[in-house]
Parts: C-alpha cells; sequence; structure tokens
C-alpha cells in the first residue's frame, strides 16, 4: 500500500473517530486501531491529535464545499448556501456541526482545533467577497467574516435543531437577504 493510501485510510478513520468520539474523546490510538495502523505511522505524520483532526475535517469538508466563483455575488452566495446545505445534509456533515458546537464541558485545549480548523477554510472563502468588493458588488466596509456568518449561522442552525434536510428554497432566501443587506 503506498503512503498516499495510508494517509487516506488514516484520515478516513480519523473522521470517524472523530464521528464517534468528538473533539474531546478523539485519540491517535483510536484512529490507528480504526485504520489498523501503528501510532508511531501516525505520529510520524502529524504532530498530534489536533493536526490530524484539522486534516481530516478539512479534506472532506473540501470534498464536500467547494467556495464558488459564479461572477456575481449574488450567485456566489446563493452557491455557496446550497454547497453547505448539501454539507450539512449528510450525515457526516451533521455530525461534524454538532460535534463542533462549544459547550461548558469542552476543554479550552479542544478549541486550538475549532480555530485551525476554520481559520484553513476563511481564506478561501474570503476570496469571493474580496472579488465581490473589485466588482462593486459588496460594501467595502463588510467584514467578510460577518457576511459568512451572516450566511451560513442560519443553516448550521437549521442543521443543529432540526433532524429534516435543509431545503434549497430556504438557502436561496437566506443568501437573497445577505445578498441584499451587504450589497453596494
Amino acid at each position: 500500500m503506498s503512503d498516499e493510501d495510508l494517509r487516506a485510510k488514516a484520515l478516513d478513520a480519523a473522521l470517524e473517530e472523530l464521528q464517534q468520539w468528538g473533539v474531546e474523546r478523539f485519540s491517535i490510538e483510536g484512529v490507528a486501531a480504526r485504520a489498523h495502523l501503528e501510532p508511531a505511522y501516525l505520529r510520524r505524520h502529524w504532530s498530534g491529535e489536533s493536526e490530524l483532526m484539522v486534516e481530516a475535517l478539512a479534506s472532506y469538508s473540501g470534498q464536500m464545499i467547494t467556495p464558488p466563483d459564479t461572477g456575481s455575488l449574488h450567485g456566489d452566495l446563493t452557491a455557496l448556501a446550497l454547497s453547505v446545505a448539501h454539507y450539512l445534509n449528510q450525515p457526516v456533515g451533521r455530525r461534524i456541526a454538532r460535534m463542533f458546537v462549544i459547550d461548558s464541558k469542552s476543554r479550552v485545549a479542544d478549541m486550538r482545533t475549532r480555530v485551525t480548523f476554520y481559520a484553513q477554510r476563511r481564506p478561501l472563502v474570503e476570496a469571493m467577497f474580496r472579488r465581490a468588493v473589485e466588482r462593486g458588488e459588496m460594501r467595502d466596509d463588510v467584514k467578510p467574516v460577518v457576511a459568512l456568518q451572516l450566511l451560513t449561522s442560519p443553516l448550521h442552525t437549521y442543521a443543529l435543531y432540526r433532524d429534516d434536510p435543509l431545503d434549497p428554497a430556504y438557502c436561496r432566501l437566506v443568501a437573497d437577504l445577505v445578498a441584499r443587506a451587504i450589497a453596494a
């Protein structure tokens, strides 16, 4: 088995381990047992649990959510909302969203994994907002992170409190409202 195949096997196992145990109880040993790999192999490729979790999450979310470039702010917001909904409508995506909720039992050390995961994805989405400003479609005083939160928070809230799938019509409505709120 090639190193690339072993890494893919490890990342798949890490994603399964996260889904079962969450961030707080995730362990390299658990991933190794699940993937039938030696813990030493994982430690050679990842500096610790947090790095392995972040790469597994980034790999999965990167496959599921691609930052759009439709040529318009409204089109990009709509495409992104639909992409996020598709992710959240999958059992894995919904479990990940619920797992990342921080409650009073979450350890402070686990914040690094959450922050690192979101920090890796944010520049890809911020590029979408920069293009909108350059095209004159978005006010330049709008912070991209706030615009992203306006778009994704209703989708995540829906996924956290309901078990039925997000409706594309709802996603389009949210995208339309956000587009109007941040338009130039």
